[in-house]
């Protein structure tokens, strides 16, 4: 895998970031052509005490919301209720024009959707990227999958004040199905997989059992 964007908090305060690898693009981009172009990007985030981002527009709110509803259809009452529960807080955010933590990503190849923010047990943003709100290369599942993350790395913060990619892609990869992510879904999907590969898979060898996981490895695409 190539580098990441550091978690150590020697490097860059409360950090945990979800990003693309070069391997990961050139190994699908195949596939996403045969989804209609679907764009290549997936999500990042980083940690840091300050709030910063935006209220979320009427539109905005409108997909927020959209996906909360997706959660809970499928079941998912708890996620449902947290994602409510942030929503009515304040905590979802958009990222502003400037936002500095999404253009270090951009700067450093990346392509973020959403990142959370947190000093210790008490997160106080997640910030939605343009990506994130982009109708025409994200979809409702997909929302709810990035919501999803981020409320697993916003409850490992809670907990024990500290999380890594594992809370996020955990979180994610066990209720993607109920959900309905897919490959159709683009980019999210397939960053999850890779997520799982790096992140998951070493510290609990039965995900490599789940067949999609399996055949993601099998694929050399994965670590």
């Amino acid at each position: 895998m190539k580098p990441r964007l550091s978690a150590d908090p020697s490097n860059l305060g409360d950090c945990a970031a979800r990003r693309r690898n070069g391997r990961l693009a050139a190994a699908i981009v195949l596939l996403l052509a045969a989804l209609g172009g679907i764009g290549i990007y997936v999500s990042a985030r980083a940690l840091n005490p300050a709030r910063p981002g935006l209220p979320l527009t009427s539109d905005q709110r409108t997909m927020v919301v959209q996906a909360v509803d997706l959660m809970r259809r499928k079941g998912l009452d708890g996620q449902a209720d947290l994602a409510d529960s942030l929503l009515s807080r304040g905590i979802w955010r958009a990222a502003g024009p400037t936002d500095a933590y999404l253009k270090q990503s951009e700067a450093s190849g990346d392509t973020p959707y959403a990142y959370t923010l947190s000093s210790g047990h008490t997160p106080s943003a997640i910030v939605l990227g343009p990506r994130f709100f982009n109708t025409i290369n994200n979809t409702t599942a997909g929302c709810a999958a990035v919501m999803i993350h981020e409320m697993g790395h916003y409850q490992a913060y809670v907990k024990t004040g500290k999380s890594t990619e594992y809370d996020g892609y955990k979180a994610e990869y066990d209720t993607h199905n109920r959900i309905g992510l897919s490959p159709a879904d683009g980019l999210v999907y397939f960053s999850m997989l890779d997520g799982v590969a790096e992140y998951v898979v070493p510290r609990d060898q039965s995900y490599r059992a789940k067949p999609d996981i399996a055949d993601y490895l099998k694929s050399g695409t994965g670590t």
